[in-house]
């Protein structure tokens, strides 16, 4: 049985996550309009694909697991319900879809105007697993707002 604080902290921290997620998502954007805005002998730098992929892991293991892995399990429990799983894997099916629509428009966009490997592979990413977590963040900010 779940007792009442691990419930209110469950509640608080579910609509933090909301918050989180979209603000995260954000900031990945601004990363890569940085990415494409920089000069392109500078871009690929290993520092900065390095830093790019840990935060596309990062951001992948929050999408798969909700997040919060270093909470107790009772509160884990609270916050990934049965509403918040359909709305994870809602947001990740949205983040499949939007990621084979970029490999698309990416591939038909390099017909007039080639793209590098880097490049491709930095717009399919960040649109795929950037819809995910706005997906999750609007559906879980709707959630918290109804229930």
């Amino acid at each position: 049985m779940h007792d009442l604080h691990d419930i209110e902290e469950a509640e608080r921290m579910g609509r933090a996550r909301s918050r989180v997620f979209f603000v995260l998502a954000m900031v990945f954007f601004a990363g890569q309009s940085a990415y494409f805005a920089s000069s392109p002998t500078t871009r690929d730098s290993h520092a900065r694909i390095g830093a790019w992929l840990i935060l596309v892991l990062l951001m992948m293991m929050l999408l798969a697991t909700g997040g919060f892995l270093l909470k107790g399990r009772k509160v884990r429990d609270l916050l990934n319900d049965e509403g918040s799983r359909h709305n994870r894997l809602a947001a990740q099916a949205m983040g499949f879809w939007v990621t084979i629509l970029s490999a698309l428009a990416v591939y038909v966009e390099s017909i007039f105007d080639p793209l590098t490997f880097n490049e491709a592979i930095h717009i399919i990413v960040t649109l795929g697993v950037g819809a995910a977590l706005i997906s999750f963040a609007v559906r879980e900010r709707r959630a918290h707002r109804l229930g």
